[in-house]
């Protein structure tokens, strides 16, 4: 009787033993299946970041490519506008030597008049001299006739007239000679005053032509200066663009500060953040410390939700990306991976923060890494590997839709 009932027992024994190994079995098998189903969506969730990350390098290359070429543009209308300017001073230098060379025409047109009145009055003044000469002959003649009828015919009273016959015969040549040089004088004056006229014609004609040249000068400097102004104002709207399109990131940086205050240390110019690897992370690792986590929690999710939760900070940003760094110790690509996977480490941590819309993490936040691709040089250019190892969050503003505007702004003067 023992002996069944000891048999018995061990039948149960084996019999709790198999079932207790089969529900072993089907935990692991169950434990098993959660590994894999949890390793499926984290490879599906990588694979998206990559995808999102790839995008948003190509967008970035666009951009700065297209920067480039406005750049390059704007280059261009500055030398046009510098052209104009030396085009305006020829001119002006051209147009002041013509007003001169005008005046002085001017002037010697105004003494070439001048003298030809002056001529002109000696003429009349000789020709009145000349008929007052012959008036008083032809009176004289008379007054001889005269006295020839009153004279007789004595021998002294004959004497005394072949003497005055003599004396006329005389005046008769002299007044004949007169004539002659009053009549070539009449002829040289005539052509003196024709060429004079002549003169004056070419001068008034030469003139005349100088004006109109004047006058398209004038028109020509006027359009050169109305498309120098021109270029000036429109010089002056794309620096104020340019200005509109900096100075977005410079409102940006000035509201962090003024959230975060001096507790928070934030780049000036760029807005990063900065932590170093020794806080955050074990040599080599890329899992946080404690240590870490709380420096994070404390200083990032305030940063971060600056950036995200504040409507009128957040409608400037494009992107906010946690980079890895490492320094140049060991292997690039190890290097790369250990950055990649401390990034990615970070924003884990971030996601497991209580913050109010995971879809702003999904829309504006990724993680890369960039091994020692962009090391801390000290003061004297040599790489500084302790400040090297470091994690930074930093921010990039949307500046496609101004970058689109200053183009279609640049192709329109075009």
């Amino acid at each position: 009787m023992f002996q069944e009932d000891h048999q018995h027992d061990e039948q149960n024994f084996w019999i709790a033993y198999a079932d207790l190994m089969a529900g072993l079995l089907f935990v692991f098998i169950l434990l098993i299946g959660a590994i894999v189903i949890k390793y499926v969506f984290i490879q599906t969730d990588l694979q998206a970041i990559r995808a999102d990350l790839q995008k948003e390098k190509e967008a970035l290359g666009l951009s700065e490519d297209a920067l480039a070429d406005k750049k390059q543009r704007l280059k261009t209308m500055k030398d046009k506008l510098a052209a104009a300017r030396q085009e305006n001073i020829h001119l002006a230098f051209e147009l002041n030597r013509m007003q001169e060379q005008y005046a002085a025409e001017q002037e010697a047109l105004k003494l070439s008049k001048t003298e030809s009145a002056e001529r002109l009055q000696q003429l009349q003044m000789y020709s009145v001299q000349s008929a007052d000469r012959l008036r008083q002959l032809q009176a004289r003649e008379a007054e001889i006739a005269t006295k020839i009828e009153q004279i007789s015919l004595n021998t002294v009273e004959v004497e005394k007239l072949k003497r005055l016959l003599f004396d006329y015969d005389l005046r008769e040549k002299t007044l004949q000679e007169i004539n002659k040089e009053l009549q070539v004088t009449n002829a040289t004056l005539s052509k003196s005053f024709a060429s004079s006229q002549e003169q004056l014609d070419h001068s008034a004609h030469v003139i005349e032509l100088r004006d109109e040249e004047l006058a398209m000068l004038e028109q020509k400097l006027l359009q050169k200066s109305k498309a120098h102004q021109k270029l000036v104002e429109d010089l002056n709207i794309t620096k104020v663009k340019i200005q509109n399109l900096t100075g977005i990131k410079v409102k940006v940086i000035g509201r962090l500060k003024e959230e975060l205050g001096d507790s928070i240390r934030i780049d000036t110019k760029t807005g990063a953040m900065r932590f170093s690897s020794n806080i955050l992370f074990n040599q080599g690792e890329f899992t946080l410390k404690e240590g870490g986590k709380k420096e994070l929690s404390q200083i990032l999710y305030r940063y971060i939700g600056t950036l995200l939760l504040d409507e009128s900070i957040r409608r400037d940003i494009d992107m906010v990306t946690i980079e890895g760094h490492t320094n140049s110790d060991g292997d690039y690509l190890y290097n790369l991976a250990l950055s990649q996977k401390r990034a990615l480490a970070v924003m884990e941590f971030l996601y497991s923060l209580d913050f109010a819309d995971e879809q702003l993490f999904r829309t504006y936040l990724s993680a890369s890494g960039r091994a020692y691709a962009d090391p801390v040089l000290d003061k004297n250019g040599k790489e500084d590997k302790d400040a090297s190892r470091r994690i930074e969050i930093k921010f990039r503003i949307k500046s496609e839709q101004a970058v689109k505007e200053l183009e279609h702004f640049l192709n329109r003067q075009e």
